[in-house]
Order: C-alpha cells, then structure tokens, then sequence
C-alpha cells in the first residue's frame, strides 16, 4: 500500500506506529549516519497460517547504501 496509509485494522496500524516511533527513537538515520529519520513507514501485512510457516520479511535500505570502496 501507499507509503503513510495504515493498515485497515486498528490495532496492526498501531502496531505499525509503535514499530516506526521505535524505528526512529533509534537516530540510526540514512545511511547510518544519525538523524531523526531512520524509517518512512513501516507496513504490517497479516495473514492466516500455521506456526511452523511463519513467513517474516525485513527490507533495510538498498545495494547502493550497504557498500564501500576505498583506495590505497
């Protein structure tokens, strides 16, 4: 869904706010370089399943920002 919508059901979209206010109350920032905005939205989707399936997925940041160079 669209980035600042919350889910239809009230108490996953307020675990979507609690997750994001925790999120930033870190000051991780971008990059991993301090600041108030670690994360824009943070979205929970919920389905029914079995225990031993439990999909979880977590996307943190992109290729660009996860590497480095240096010259010697």
């Amino acid at each position: 869904r669209p980035l600042g919508k919350t889910n239809k059901d009230r108490h996953i979209a307020k675990l979507e706010k609690s997750v994001l206010k925790k999120v930033n109350n870190l000051r991780i920032g971008p990059i991993g370089v301090g600041g108030n905005v670690t994360a824009l939205g943070v979205s929970v989707l919920t389905y029914p399943t079995h225990i031993a399936g439990l999909p979880v997925a977590i996307n943190i940041s992109c290729h660009a920002t996860r590497t480095a160079e240096t010259t010697i």
